[in-house]
């Protein structure tokens, strides 16, 4: 008998480690991925001034030397690799590791 209730404690701590190293696991993901997402709403603000300034009308294509002067400085993803993609007026930029900032969601990750 003390062997089953021995069996059942290590299961349920078990249970409650694996479900402590899941929420550690995604956390980490999430903070790790936010600095992008950052960036994504500053390169949108950013095309929507220029949008406004310029008269330029929904699908003109956007450079990032179109929109540098709205930025403090020229946007990179701290993951080795990742590019930042402008886009046109009235699209969302993309990061081609994170995605959009509308595809955002924390429960995902």
């Amino acid at each position: 008998m003390k062997k089953r209730a021995l069996i059942a404690v290590l299961v349920v701590v078990a249970i409650v480690a694996a479900a402590g190293f899941y929420s550690m696991y995604r956390g980490r993901r999430v903070k790790a991925a936010q600095p992008c997402w950052g960036k994504l709403v500053n390169i949108q603000a950013a095309k929507e001034q220029w949008a406004v300034d310029t008269h330029a009308s929904p699908g003109a294509p956007v450079a990032l030397s179109d929109i540098l002067p709205y930025l403090r400085a020229a946007p990179t993803c701290h993951v080795a690799g990742a590019t930042y993609i402008i886009g046109k007026v009235g699209e969302e930029p993309q990061c081609t590791i994170h995605g959009t900032v509308s595809n955002f969601k924390p429960d995902h990750y």
